[in-house]
């Protein structure tokens, strides 16, 4: 299924602008620093700020999306000459090509199995090359702190905000490496995407600098477990 089937294509243009900005723009540039700059498969269009910046980091890049209403909505706001965009489900793909990187950036939050996602495309994997996910933390510093403060009873409870973007599930970073790793997947680097010490409208309302939101991008890589989001590099075994 394509994560557009239970989204509102518009939800992530209207609400928590300012974390879409942060971790959308800072997440592709963490990925390449960690990928050979060869073949990318990706899943999903999403925002389009990680399909614009691996479609000139990468040489050879594909994108599977499901929506037409995503992939009408990002030519109209980007436009990169040659993009090859499949569109269909997760689930259906299918190629003889392998690929050196493979990213799942802020998918498998949405889709009915993630480790049957992984699983699926570990075998488009190139020798030596990794899959990229990236997905929310259900442990992150503010909400640990609002689960202290008796705001948020559940840590791993679904906001409103969270259904209308299509979300299923949060991650620990304990629940995601072991998913990987029952894959029979390597985790070769772990990284934490934004540490956020309040909500998002508190940070607004402290209209921060701009050298403070980047510092909780660069601190934030060293402490995946209190970040806002979780990213890990996989890879297959040697022995596989």
């Amino acid at each position: 299924m394509s994560l557009e089937d239970e989204q509102d294509p518009t939800a992530y243009d209207r609400t928590y602008v300012l974390d879409n900005r942060l971790t959308l723009q800072w997440y592709p540039e963490r990925v390449a620093a960690m990928a050979q700059a060869g073949s990318m498969l990706e899943l999903g269009l999403g925002h389009g700020y990680s399909t614009e910046y691996f479609a000139k980091t990468f040489q050879r890049y594909r994108v599977i999306e499901g929506s037409r209403e995503m992939i009408d909505r990002f030519k109209e706001h980007f436009a990169i000459e040659g993009m090859d965009i499949v569109q269909g489900y997760f689930e259906d793909f299918e190629t003889d090509e392998r690929f050196d990187a493979i990213g799942m950036g802020f998918v498998l939050e949405h889709v009915d199995d993630p480790a049957a996602i992984i699983r699926r495309y570990a075998r488009f994997l190139s020798p030596g090359g990794s899959i990229y996910i990236a997905v929310p933390n259900a442990e992150s510093l503010h909400r640990r702190l609002g689960n202290a403060a008796g705001l948020l009873p559940d840590i791993g409870a679904l906001s409103p905000a969270d259904l209308e973007f299509g979300h299923k599930r949060y991650f620990t970073l304990e629940s995601l490496t072991a998913m990987v790793e029952n894959e029979a997947l390597e985790i070769r680097r772990v990284e934490g995407l934004l540490l956020k010490p309040i909500t998002t409208q508190q940070m607004i309302d402290l209209n921060l600098s701009e050298a403070i939101l980047q510092a909780m991008l660069k601190v934030g890589v060293d402490y995946p477990e209190l970040c806002n989001s979780l990213l890990i590099q996989a890879s297959r075994s040697a022995q596989q």
